[in-house]
């Protein structure tokens, strides 16, 4: 509230009746902007994952959550919801479907994920099965890493953001399937 100095004594001037109400307005709407947010950017709950799950095979679970990120932004090092790089998009997609040990358990690079399958005995470079992993090389490094879903067709977080692809049409060279082996 504002103060007014007369003479050595401090005394109170009124505000005008709308300062209060307008003081008011930008609190309440600094509080639904930041729930919003909250909302937007917050991993759904297990709940949640359980009733979007909707029955259904392990594979078509995978395959439905990542076209739900389809246009979806690329932003390095980000595991969504509006922006991913590669990495994260398949973090999240296996998150948000409750089968991240399926994957390692945790965020990894694209080498990282290709090393944890490869110690398993679960990479090759065919016989692809809708929601195994696929990654891509670059100058002989492991580069890029998305989503098998059928046909040839991949799905994965480009620099353009979230799209589908056919297999072979990337600026990089094709590796190897990593198969999960989810439940048909």
């Amino acid at each position: 509230m504002p103060y007014a100095v007369q003479g050595a004594e401090i005394a109170h001037v009124p505000s005008a009746p709308w300062a209060s109400f307008r003081r008011i307005t930008i609190a309440f709407i600094a509080i639904v902007m930041a729930v919003t947010l909250i909302a937007i950017e917050a991993p759904p709950t297990r709940a949640a994952e359980s009733a979007g799950a909707g029955g259904g095979n392990e594979a078509a679970r995978i395959i439905r959550i990542a076209k739900s990120h389809l246009g979806a932004r690329f932003r390095l090092g980000t595991t969504g919801m509006r922006y991913f790089d590669c990495s994260g998009f398949v973090f999240r997609t296996y998150a948000q479907a409750g089968l991240l040990n399926r994957i390692g358990g945790n965020r990894k690079r694209a080498a990282g994920y290709y090393a944890w399958f490869r110690k398993r005995g679960l990479v090759s470079r065919g016989n692809p099965r809708p929601g195994d992993l696929i990654v891509w090389t670059k100058k002989g490094h492991i580069a890029h890493i998305g989503i098998y879903m059928s046909g040839s067709r991949a799905i994965s977080a480009l620099t353009s953001g979230v799209r589908t692809h056919r297999v072979g049409t990337l600026d990089t060279k094709f590796k190897a399937y990593l198969h999960v082996r989810l439940a048909r």
